[in-house]
């Protein structure tokens, strides 16, 4: 068989698994979650999707399933690339395009899993920068010293795990308009982070492997990027750049919120903005 035969049978096969996906009338997101976090740190969020008529999937990333003890020196060296290896993994195995939804890290981590995967629309929420973008403000940079500068004068950091912030740091710079309850929900059960994947962000101009590099002309489907007003951490200008760089990106912030737009009063808000810019761009009409 020829190579062009090969090709086309390929795009033959993936466009019959749209088709029978769209015809299941099965509607996919994809949940993927934060540093710190887990799979079920999604909590009333995935509620807010399953009561959307979603079938919800909120994967954990590499490890994180693990106590912070047990975890720390298995996750400290996993690459960027492996996270993205895996959840691309989870999306070539459903049965059709799902919505991608990314927050923080997630965001960054949802953009490159768009960029190599059929989907159906991508949202990032307050996402980490992708390589190129730069948008400091004096909150943000003193947001950043606070939570990872003591992580990157270590030897070494890119071996090493990123360990949580203290309480007060979080309260401070990530949880900041939410309530005390809220914050300390959020706050319970955080787990390591990997110090490579976070030098990998950070310092992209020196990674030959380029992980945090997205490859934006990929993503033709449409992309909403989603900034809190009051986010310390991911400045407006980043999450305006990150949508500029989409064909069909869309910026959006949501008021009163910080950084975890996903997360106490911010969540009814948030997916208010979510319901207006599916039925704007019809995803998922057919399912």
């Amino acid at each position: 068989m020829s190579w062009s035969a090969c090709t086309d049978a390929r795009a033959l096969s993936t466009a019959m698994d749209v088709i029978l996906g769209f015809m299941s009338g099965t509607k996919h997101v994809v949940l993927i979650h934060g540093a710190w976090g887990r799979g079920y740190s999604w909590g009333p969020a995935r509620t807010a999707f399953e009561e959307r008529g979603y079938t919800v999937h909120t994967p954990t990333l590499r490890h994180h399933e693990l106590s912070l003890a047990e975890g720390a020196n298995k996750i400290a060296p996993l690459s960027m690339r492996d996270y993205i290896d895996d959840l691309a993994a989870l999306v070539d195995s459903l049965d059709s395009p799902p919505l991608l939804v990314g927050f923080s890290l997630g965001g960054l981590l949802a953009q490159l899993v768009a960029a190599r995967t059929r989907h159906a629309g991508l949202i990032a929420a307050c996402p980490g920068p992708a390589a190129g973008i730069f948008a400091p403000t004096p909150t943000a940079l003193r947001s950043f010293g606070s939570l990872f500068g003591r992580h990157y004068l270590r030897p070494r950091p890119w071996g090493k795990p990123l360990y949580p912030p203290t309480w007060q740091r979080f309260r401070r710079w990530l949880a900041n308009a939410q309530t005390e309850e809220t914050a300390r929900e959020l706050f319970a059960d955080a787990v390591c982070e990997s110090g490579r994947v976070y030098c990998e962000m950070t310092f992209w101009f020196l990674d030959r492997g380029s992980a945090s590099t997205v490859n934006f002309a990929a993503v033709s489907n449409p992309v909403l990027a989603i900034g809190g007003e009051y986010d310390r951490v991911v400045s407006a200008g980043v999450v305006q750049q990150t949508a500029r760089r989409y064909q069909r990106g869309t910026y959006a912030q949501i008021p009163g919120s910080d950084h975890f737009v996903f997360s106490g009063d911010a969540l009814p808000l948030t997916m208010g903005v979510i319901d207006d810019w599916i039925s704007r761009n019809h995803i998922l009409a057919d399912a």
